[in-house]
């Protein structure tokens, strides 16, 4: 390998007996590219496999929980992310004790976590050692399939024909962000029962691992447990922001890049031309928004205001 990180992907089973997803991706070119996928029984197993990367800064995204405080109900951060993914309809399980003790009288995410520990991993960017809980659908919504859920999982109402087809989609999702691999190639159409269930897993594993990836230099949101960082999900990059320039006034603009675009207006002549002028300039207020068309018909209403209007709206 010629990078010094790794990127790991846990798609972690509840139970003992079964499977857990793991995949292990390192930038290649202008992608990532796959050094090992498979499919792990325990948590010593999973320990091992990533101690192979010792040498390496690490970086784990695990689709389970970190640490479970709660005997019942929903964890406050699951609270806040079902509230904060309601407009696309997507929300997380209750995550608390009672639920994952029927599993297991351990919780096996907790156990695995608490190993990791003890190897240096922290819920910390900053760290040569990583590790954050991050959830596949979410991921896929915002980043693949226009803000919507990917019903790929198995349940009542939903036959073999029709799972296959949005793994199928999924897979090929995948395909765009990860060089080519003999995974992504599998032909979804051979595959029933056990062994559906064991592709999809796979395929969780690998998102898993693009997520903590995509999360570290791109737009994400964080949320917390014992006042500390925990999960992390991509969200959209698209802004509507406003800026104060040296004369005073002010200007409002669109962006998927605002630390770049600021700059942009203030030292180059790729910024806006009514800034070139008055620099430098300030930023001052910006909104998350879904999407370049909720952005455009945000920056439009904010134009409308008066300077009054948007000097109360900014805050300032």
């Amino acid at each position: 390998m010629t990078s010094n990180s790794v990127y790991i992907g846990v798609d972690l089973a509840w139970g003992d007996k079964n499977l857990s997803g793991f995949c292990v991706l390192v930038p290649y070119k202008n992608s990532l590219k796959i050094i090992d996928i498979k499919l792990l029984k325990s948590i010593d197993d999973i320990v091992y496999e990533i101690q192979k990367y010792h040498e390496y800064k690490v970086y784990i995204g695990l689709d389970a929980p970190l640490l479970v405080p709660n005997k019942d109900g929903n964890r406050e951060c699951e609270k806040l992310f079902n509230k904060d993914f309601a407009k696309y309809k997507i929300s997380m399980l209750p995550v608390n004790r009672t639920i994952l003790t029927k599993y297991n009288s351990n919780i096996r995410s907790e156990v695995l976590y608490k190993r990791l520990i003890e190897d240096g991993y922290k819920r910390d960017y900053n760290s040569d050692k990583v590790i954050y809980e991050v959830y596949p659908h979410s991921t896929i919504a915002m980043l693949f399939n226009n803000h919507k859920i990917l019903p790929y999982k198995r349940k009542k109402g939903r036959d073999v024909g029709f799972v296959r087809e949005q793994i199928d989609i999924y897979k090929k999702y995948l395909a765009k962000v990860v060089s080519p691999h003999k995974i992504l190639k599998s032909d979804v159409a051979t595959l029933r029962g056990q062994g559906l269930k064991d592709f999809e897993d796979i395929l969780d594993s690998i998102t898993c691992a693009y997520t903590i990836h995509f999360c570290q230099n791109n737009e994400a949101r964080f949320y917390k447990v014992d006042d500390e960082d925990i999960f992390v999900t991509p969200i959209s990059p698209w802004k509507v922001y406003v800026l104060k320039c040296a004369d005073e006034t002010l200007y409002t603009g669109v962006t998927t890049h605002l630390k770049r675009r600021v700059n942009e207006h203030n030292t180059s002549n790729v910024g806006a031309k009514y800034t070139r002028n008055r620099r430098p300039v300030e930023l001052i207020y910006f909104e998350n928004c879904d999407d370049k068309v909720e952005a455009m018909k945000r920056e439009y209403a904010i134009k409308q205001l008066s300077r009054k209007e948007k000097l109360k709206l900014v805050d300032v």
